[in-house]
């Protein structure tokens, strides 16, 4: 099993969401954030008049989905193809390894916990 995490523009998710249930992906986990990459963006924020904050910080969606080994390749290009404008700051994917994955609710410790995601199981 592998663990895919993307982070991606916030307005992207739409889209990668959409990209993923088309391929069968139903099961994820999403988070918002603020983040700091290569990629130069920098906000300015006026309060009131009366002081001025510049950041380099950007907003960000993180996306978490277990896959078994065989899906990763196509659920990353399903984020890829989704989240990607050509630009820099289009944000990044990893590939992680799962050793385990346990049911909280039942406490059964199993390995093909996630094959539900794909009508599997």
């Amino acid at each position: 099993m592998k663990q895919i995490e993307a982070i991606i523009r916030r307005e992207k998710f739409p889209d990668v969401d959409r990209g993923l249930r088309e391929i069968g992906v139903s099961g994820l986990t999403v988070s918002e954030g603020t983040g700091r990459g290569r990629a130069k963006e920098t906000e300015t924020l006026n309060i009131r008049g009366k002081w001025t904050f510049t950041h380099e910080l950007s907003h960000r969606t993180k996306i978490s989905i277990v896959v078994e080994d065989e899906d990763v390749r196509r659920v990353v290009d399903a984020v890829v193809a989704n989240a990607s404008t050509g630009s820099a700051g289009d944000g990044n994917v990893f590939v992680i390894p799962v050793e385990r994955a346990m049911n909280i609710g039942s406490g059964d410790p199993h390995y093909d916990s996630t094959l539900s995601l794909f009508g599997r199981r």
